[in-house]
């Protein structure tokens, strides 16, 4: 009994043909796969945004200096409830100082 321990003393005719695609054929192929992901991307990405905006509301047509009324809590960065502003101090008439994007 010989044994080989998995490996194949002979391993038969492990020559395959294949065809060499031309250059152009190549790019073309390739330019063609390009375009279909830049597509797929661009469908992705409106997709996304469009799932994004269901949950946002129009912003208001708000401008500077002008009066907002604020009836919310606002909550800081302290570490500890006993060390925050008071919240009565920003909430009712307040102005609006700057306009900022976070875009």
């Amino acid at each position: 009994m010989n044994l080989n321990f998995g490996r194949h003393l002979w391993k038969g005719n492990l020559t395959l043909k294949i065809e060499l695609l031309k250059l152009e054929d190549f790019l073309e192929r390739l330019q063609k796969s390009w375009d279909k992901a830049k597509k797929s991307i661009k469908i992705a990405h409106e997709n996304m945004k469009r799932q994004f905006d269901k949950k946002r509301r129009n912003p208001q047509k708000l401008k500077v200096e002008e009066n907002v009324w604020l009836e919310a809590n606002i909550y800081s960065n302290r570490s500890s409830k006993k060390l925050d502003q008071k919240n009565t101090d920003l909430l009712g008439s307040q102005r609006i100082l700057a306009k900022e994007n976070f875009n």
